[in-house]
């Protein structure tokens, strides 16, 4: 089943990363078993007279629960109203007390709080104001889920350590066709006791593993995305190889990949960008003219005619080019608002420029318009590198890769950071004349010239498969270590390298297939010949036992040709530009990219005690051991003199965390020490004690705005950002330091 078939999953409203397609896949599994006739029909009852405003919003609530979902006596015990006990109440940041309305909690410590919501809204107007409380309370007794509803709209909302998720269903959606939608499925599936409650007493509920699961699958799926982006970056340098060898042959090999690096990641930042509207995707001028997804679907619909037709245009690159400049200058036209977002990222290069990297950038943005280069084909290869992907599912007892989309929602904005950090691992080089490149699935896959393969006695090619681990197989669970984390099963490198070769040997233009064609073709038989001997002095494929009969001597020699195959990933040409990893990847540049899920539990715990102050036990010691709920904060004065520094921030991932977690720090502190006052239609929010504040120092913030507003909160914590940004959080970057300090020393 295709993770986009979780039957209702697409019809649901979504706010962050709840589940990811593998994990869809693993719940869809639970699907509970079809609603009884009468039980529809209720249900259809109850939904008709809350719509029209003459039902009980609470009884609605448990039936849907009790009948529809199955949270019954039978597997749990629910307590209502009154009946939630005071040991459910627990303090927000404004100081409200906050409890469930309802509480369901099953065996093994299963647990369904379910918060109700006066406003006709979820979530949006003053319906934040409870979406807020039912996060607080969850973070405030370190719980992860609750269901909040007004009746007619259910949020399943998750609250991690400093980010949220949910996925929403609105019962006027519930029936279609005379029968129930596939958002009921949905919520019967999401909403169940199956998935709620653990399966033993140590472990989590189904759902919640699911939803943890998907926060790791995040940085599987930029580990994947990152060898597609370097995909595209070599096949964006390959396309432009003769004229960057004709304009830039004194440009350093390192800046010209810069230069390639720069152009990809811009794709990726506008699709980003795209999946969050920051560019206005759902304009049909843009879609049509500008956007990234708008032209991948063109050229897609193109492709699927068949023949050539994508290698004889080439419109779509200088469109990406032109989307590029839109997002660098902006657009004030009322058909097409674009703000300018200027950047280093999008500026343009300069052909007349001393900087190797300007004159390479301008190659890539200028050669389209001389000369017929990158061809339609070319670029629905780029977009194709970049917005698809694999994901890891589970087979049985093994696991596979399949292809799926890039779902650009699913990242957060750490991981485009990694995805540049993780292209630092390679550099830019050509095959030398007259030998071509040959890399092979052994270790970290390394390039050796196939001249030098070929003149290795049958010790050497011993030696060089023992020292270099074969990652030719890659393991039946599709890891390989360290620093091949995408590899795939035998079979799948098989068939992928096949599918790489057909697809290098279709990629040329008429005239050149009989020429390249044919060269690549003697060039990977040659290496293949090699590789057979590899493969039997390795012994990486055993020899039958017992007498060589015809049929064994058959299926022995297959099992070689294939491992054969397997061992030699791609052929590089002579002249031809490929990537390479290089020094000791990145551990030989000093380079280590921190993934989220690390750095978000490091920041907790070394920044509270220093903006917060912790409990005091019964003998007047501070507790640090104490729940962070029971911790106070200090004074926001006292936060925000608080310096943190990451003497090698890399993609940002501690100073962003950091942000995060000091602009929350502050924002309950102005409730906490009474700095935020109503001043009629606005709110003055004191920064400063007023006896300590002067002219030179932070004193006061007025917000157009009440404190009971809607937009309060979300309009505070954006100026407390800026203060934290300005005041508290300082980066550098090694790579950039370390190339600071190379070009004075070589300027000196």
């Amino acid at each position: 089943m295709s993770a986009y078939d979780f039957p209702g999953w697409d019809r649901l409203r979504h706010g962050g990363l709840l589940l990811d397609a593998p994990r869809l896949r693993r719940i869809a599994e639970y699907k509970p078993d079809e609603v009884s006739p009468y039980r529809e029909r209720e249900l259809r009852r109850m939904a008709g007279a809350l719509i029209d405003g003459n039902s009980n919003v609470a009884e609605f609530v448990s039936f849907v629960l009790e009948k529809i979902c199955g949270f019954t006596n039978a597997n749990g015990t629910w307590q209502r109203g009154s009946q939630v006990g005071a040991e459910w109440s627990r303090r927000t940041i404004t100081d409200h007390s906050v409890k469930p309305r309802q509480l369901w909690r099953g065996d093994r410590g299963g647990l369904l709080p379910v918060f109700f919501d006066n406003e006709s809204r979820i979530g949006i107007g003053r319906g934040r104001k409870a979406t807020s409380q039912t996060l607080q309370w969850l973070r405030a007794g370190n719980d992860k889920l609750a269901l909040l509803t007004n009746g007619r709209q259910w949020r399943l909302i998750f609250a991690g350590l400093d980010f949220d998720a949910w996925c929403e269903w609105d019962v006027d959606l519930w029936f279609e066709e005379g029968g129930l939608s596939a958002q009921v499925q949905a919520l019967r599936t999401l909403i169940s006791p199956n998935v709620w409650a653990p399966p033993t007493k140590d472990a989590q509920p189904p759902l919640l593993e699911a939803i943890l699961d998907t926060r790791k699958g995040q940085a599987e799926l930029s580990a994947v995305l990152g060898e597609r982006v370097r995909e595209a970056v070599e096949l964006l340098v390959q396309s432009h190889g003769e004229v960057v060898k004709e304009r830039c042959s004194d440009v350093a090999p390192a800046d010209i990949y810069r230069a390639a690096v720069r152009v990809v990641m811009r794709m990726v930042v506008a699709l980003f960008a795209e999946s969050r509207e920051l560019l206005p995707r759902y304009n049909a001028l843009y879609h049509g003219a500008y956007g990234l997804t708008g032209l991948l679907e063109e050229l897609e619909k193109v492709a699927a005619r068949g023949g050539n037709r994508l290698s004889r245009s080439w419109n779509a690159w200088p469109r990406v080019l032109a989307l590029f400049r839109l997002i660098y200058q902006g657009s004030h036209h009322p058909e097409l608002l674009v703000p300018a977002y200027g950047g280093e990222l999008f500026a343009a290069g300069d052909s007349t420029s001393a900087d190797g990297l300007a004159r390479a950038l301008a190659v890539f943005e200028t050669a389209c318009f001389d000369r017929e280069i990158l061809p339609d084909r070319e670029v629905h290869r780029l977009l194709e590198r970049i917005t698809r992907t694999k994901v890891k599912v589970r087979q049985g007892r093994a696991s596979t890769w399949v292809p799926a989309p890039v779902d650009f929602s699913d990242l957060s904005s750490e991981y485009i950071g990694i995805l540049y950090e993780g292209l630092l691992d390679f550099e830019l080089k050509t095959a030398p004349s007259g030998d071509p490149v040959i890399f092979l699935a052994v270790g970290n896959q390394p390039a050796l010239p196939l001249s030098r393969l070929e003149a290795m006695d049958d010790k050497a090619l011993a030696n060089l498969l023992e020292k270099m681990k074969d990652t030719s197989k890659a393991g039946e669970d599709g890891e390989s270590g360290e620093e091949d984390e995408s590899s795939e099963t035998a079979e799948e490198d098989d068939i992928e390298e096949d599918e790489s070769q057909e697809e290098s040997e279709s990629d040329v233009t008429d005239e050149e297939e009989s020429e390249t064609g044919d060269e690549r073709h003697v060039t990977r038989t040659r290496a293949e010949i090699w590789a057979r001997r590899a493969v039997e002095v390795g012994k990486l494929v055993p020899k039958p036992k017992g007498d060589l009969t015809p049929e064994k001597r058959r299926l022995f020699e297959e099992s070689v040709a294939r491992k054969a195959r397997q061992l030699v990933i791609r052929v590089i040409l002579p002249g031809e530009w490929y990537l390479v990893r290089w020094g000791g990847t990145r551990k030989g540049s000093g380079t280590f990219y921190t993934r989220p899920g690390l750095a978000v539990p490091t920041v907790q715990r070394t920044l509270r005690p220093l903006a917060y102050t912790p409990p005091v036990d019964s003998d007047s010691k501070p507790n640090t051991d104490a729940p962070s709920v029971e911790w106070s904060p200090k004074l926001p004065e006292e936060i925000l003199a608080l310096k943190v520094c990451d003497p090698a921030c890399g993609s940002g991932t501690f100073p962003v965390t950091a942000l995060r977690f000091l602009t929350d720090a502050v924002y309950a502190s102005l409730h906490h020490h009474g700095r935020i006052k109503p001043d009629g239609d606005r709110a003055i929010v004191g920064l400063l004690d007023e006896a300590q504040s002067t002219e030179e120092q932070l004193g006061q913030e007025l917000l157009p705005c009440r404190p009971d507003d809607a937009l309060f909160e979300p309009r505070l914590k954006a100026i407390l950002r800026r203060y934290v940004v300005e005041r508290c959080i300082y980066g550098i970057d090694p790579y950039v330091r370390t190339l600071f300090v190379n070009r004075r020393m070589a300027k000196s």
